[in-house]
């Protein structure tokens, strides 16, 4: 393998280890960056929460951020080049008879042929799946006691992220 190869694969090793970053990960990542702060130091960062629950010596916040979209293009099925057709053929033939000496007989046929197939005018490929925007976001439930520190952090909704990343809470916490 050339010096280039080598380094084509430990660029993509690189690319796949980075987008790899789970839900798991990035829950590990923010409780131990969050549990014991204070929780106006996270609302402050990380923006307001959604909702609040007073208990009797806490209050639990509900907080979504990182709130965006994705453009996923539909996605067609490649057609069956093995599938009969449905269409229009014509085949025509026209032949040449001369005579250009006595003793030689000179004989030209000329084909033509025309088809069209409409089959694939009218489905050319077959869509799968349509073109849609998904939202994306990360969702967290903070525990904070009496105090304003954070006692307890749970993500509760994670979708996928851009491009190839699958937490889009790893993206809004910068989990690595």
């Amino acid at each position: 393998m050339t010096t280039l190869g080598k380094a084509l694969v430990c660029a993509s090793i690189g690319l796949c280890m980075t987008a790899c970053v789970t839900t798991e990960k990035a829950q590990n990542t923010m409780q131990s960056q969050f549990i014991g702060q204070p929780v106006e130091a996270f609302f402050s960062k990380y923006g307001t929460p959604q909702s609040s629950f007073p208990m009797s010596n806490s209050t639990i916040y509900r907080w979504r951020g990182g709130e965006t979209s994705i453009y996923i293009p539909a996605e067609y099925k490649k057609p069956d080049p093995s599938a009969p057709t449905t269409g229009v053929s014509r085949t025509s033939s026209t032949t040449n008879v001369s005579n250009p000496s006595p003793n030689t007989t000179v004989t030209e046929t000329t084909t033509t042929k025309f088809s069209v197939d409409v089959g694939g005018l009218l489905n050319p490929q077959g869509q799968v799946t349509p073109a849609r925007t998904v939202p994306i976001f990360c969702e967290a439930q903070l525990t904070v006691d009496g105090k304003g520190v954070i006692a307890a952090i749970q993500i509760m909704q994670d979708t996928r992220g851009f491009g190839m990343s699958v937490s889009r809470c790893a993206e809004v916490f910068d989990v690595k």
